[in-house]
């Protein structure tokens, strides 16, 4: 089966599947800081494709880089006093820490620049052979924007029309678009010896030299996001194809959408950001992962916790309904069709450019139509293993968190709850509360919920009677 992937540069769909085998490489963090809810949108995403694809058999190799040398690193490292190599150590740490709370795996390798000095300064050798490179002689080497012919194919723009994206120093870039591939040390940096002399790689290089390094045959999809597109891919493409020309680097270009923060792109330059430890635990894993998931990884999407609160309600509506029918040890005729229908979409989604949002509006439809029959009194919940199976695998792929649902008896009251343990206290509210909702005391239901609320709980009415959620 064939997965198609929209590619950025030629704007059509491109199989990524080569003899049962995807490479795949995604721009990683630059770690000098914290990463933000809108950071973790690509590990997320590219996570589940590769769960995907390795669930339908195909051989991955995952390739997401660190940078851990670049001016934002070394300027931490010098407003704190310490080595840079601590401000890498740290937030490294730190960025395995908030994926593995988002239910994120790691990549089949990690790369970093600093691992990679002898290949990217071999392949600034190749470029200044190929005459795409050079070097002024005053430590720095430059690529030659004008020797390529095909700069900004990918960020559809002409050179005429382009931004300088760096500066170099004064007198000695031929060109205002031509961009650093090693930068010569200055006082208090980390370097690295050179043909040059002492120095750093450039940013873009570097990715350049580990995608040849760990996918040798190209990657079958690169990603980023769309904020990457310019200069940084251009830049990576230029590079690449000018040192090895007639060889594919790059066969699908996969760039995603940014995560907005009342309408503005999250950014730590401009301070609007949201940590995922907070987005986590304020809303949980799992109304962080249906927000996004929700969302075709091309579009760009917004953060508020209105939106975060209600994909919380609604993911837990799903899972409910899945851990009511997963104890089903028999299938009806419907089940099987709801099953065999939901895998059809599914697959079908997913290989139409990773289409995760038709896949969540297919979970809900299958389980909206079994809910229908359930509740008519014409299917019994206990009918529908295969549905339940069918879910589940879905579930295994977007890596939900499926925790138990629990009940509690209070003063008749059946509650049902999960998540976590509200203790005896807030249950006895929860039955205090729907004992004032059936008596139509709303003034003193509302108030309970409110205080409930304000204890870290959702309290949702269904016609089986009270639910808690976790607020966070």
């Amino acid at each position: 089966m064939s997965v198609m992937v929209r590619d950025t540069l030629s704007g059509g769909l491109v199989d990524v599947v080569r003899d049962g085998r995807v490479g795949l490489y995604v721009c990683g963090p630059t770690v000098y800081n914290d990463i933000h809810i809108g950071n973790a949108r690509a590990p997320l995403f590219w996570d589940v494709v590769v769960r995907y694809l390795r669930s339908r058999g195909y051989r991955v190799t995952f390739v997401q880089n660190i940078t851990d040398v670049e001016d934002k690193i070394i300027n931490r490292a010098n407003a704190e006093g310490v080595s840079w190599k601590e401000i890498v150590r740290r937030y490294t740490r730190s960025y395995h820490e908030r994926l593995a709370a988002l239910g994120v795996g790691l990549p089949d390798v990690e790369p970093r620049a600093t691992e990679h000095i002898p290949e990217i300064i071999s392949l600034v050798e190749v470029l200044i052979r190929r005459g795409h490179a050079y070097a002024p002689g005053n430590g720095d080497v430059y690529y030659r924007v004008g020797s390529y012919p095909g700069y900004g194919r990918l960020s559809h723009q002409r050179p005429e029309e382009m931004r300088e994206t760096e500066k170099g120093a004064s007198g000695y870039k031929e060109s205002p678009l031509d961009f650093a591939l090693w930068k010569a040390s200055k006082p208090g940096e980390p370097s690295w010896e050179s043909p040059w002399g002492p120095g750093r790689p450039g940013w873009h290089i570097e990715c350049s030299a580990m995608v040849i390094k760990h996918l040798p045959d190209g990657a079958d999809i690169h990603g980023g996001g769309t904020d990457l597109r310019f200069p940084h891919h251009e830049n990576e493409l230029a590079q690449s194809e000018g040192a090895n020309p007639g060889r594919t680097f790059v066969r699908a270009w996969a760039h995603h959408g940014m995560v907005n923060f009342a309408e503005d792109k999250m950014a730590k330059s401009v301070g609007n950001v949201v940590d995922v430890m907070e987005a986590v635990g304020r809303h949980g894993r799992n109304a962080i992962r249906m927000w996004l998931l929700q969302s075709h990884y091309s579009q760009p999407v917004e953060y508020a916790d209105e939106i975060l609160l209600e994909k919380g309600r609604s993911s837990e509506r799903l899972f409910r309904f899945y851990r009511e029918i997963s104890d089903s040890r028999d299938s009806s005729a419907l089940s099987e069709s709801l099953a065999a229908e939901l895998r059809e979409r599914y697959h079908a989604a997913m290989a139409d450019d990773l289409n995760t949002p038709e896949v969540v509006a297919a979970l809900f439809d299958a389980a909206r139509a079994a809910g229908r029959e359930i509740a008519g009194g014409r299917e019994s919940a206990t009918r529908f293993a295969s549905l339940a199976a069918a879910m589940r695998e879905i579930f295994d792929v977007f890596s939900f968190e499926l925790s138990e649902e629990r009940t509690a008896e209070v003063d008749g009251v059946t509650i049902r709850y999960a998540g976590g343990d509200p203790g005896e206290e807030l249950l006895r509210m929860v039955a205090e509360r729907e004992a004032a909702r059936r008596q139509k005391n709303w003034s003193v239901a509302d108030g309970l919920r409110e205080e409930i609320r304000g204890r870290g709980w959702v309290l949702e009415d269904t016609p089986a009677g009270p639910v808690l959620n976790p607020l966070r």
